[in-house]
């Protein structure tokens, strides 16, 4: 969901060249509040995640896997990467929104921050591909079945599940169904919490998993 004021960016990284380059590019943006911050002014990812809408972290730095996963509720694009599918799969499967690599351009550093501050994932298709997989691996392992889902998400809880599974935002799956965002959220957390799935990828994984295991069976 797009912020009512000015979109406000991090720029993470101890290059001093790269944050200026960056915050140079994206001040140009009218509705962007950019600010540069280096790793060793002792500042964590999770208090950025809060000040701002988007941290925009140098790739180079580790910074952000060194517990192995990303912050809750951090909006991480990582600028700057290297062509490694491994590493890319890693980032995305820890938390990272957005992966842009060292041969981007300027057109795609703000198509990828207006996307994920629109909620979807900036990233290769094979990259994305690679975490499904991850993702159904992990679901079939929790053994997540049609009868645990109809025994455990209410009606309306399966209805948004169908629809969130299908890869749309939360504004078009609340228009869908006539309610607010706050309530397809609420919705989401519950049914992320009943299905242990971390997230809507992991949800759309394990929804996508049921069908296919249970194509044709009358219920």
């Amino acid at each position: 969901m797009r912020p009512q004021g000015p979109m406000r960016l991090a720029v993470v990284s101890d290059d001093g060249l790269f944050c200026d380059g960056l915050v140079q590019v994206l001040s140009e943006q009218p509705d962007f509040a950019v600010s540069a911050c280096r790793p060793t002014a002792g500042v964590t990812l999770a208090q950025l995640a809060r000040a701002h809408h988007i941290i925009l972290l140098d790739a180079r730095s580790d910074r952000a896997m060194r517990s192995g996963t990303l912050p809750d509720h951090a909006r991480v694009i990582f600028v700057g990467g290297v062509e490694d599918d491994a590493w890319a799969t890693a980032m995305l499967l820890a938390g990272a929104r957005g992966i842009l690599t060292r041969t981007a351009n300027r057109a795609d550093l703000l198509h990828a921050i207006r996307t994920v501050c629109e909620g979807g994932i900036w990233a290769r298709r094979r990259w994305l591909n690679a975490c499904v997989l991850h993702v159904v691996d992990a679901c079939r392992q929790r053994l997540v079945t049609q009868d645990t889902v109809d025994a455990r998400l209410s009606p309306r809880e399966r209805e948004v599940l169908e629809h969130a599974a299908t890869g749309v935002g939360n504004k078009e799956l609340a228009d869908r169904l006539s309610i607010s965002e706050a309530t397809v959220k609420a919705h989401l957390s519950h049914i992320f919490q009943k299905l242990g799935v971390p997230g809507r990828a992991a949800l759309a994984a394990a929804y996508h998993e049921v069908s296919r295991t249970t194509n044709g069976v009358s219920r």
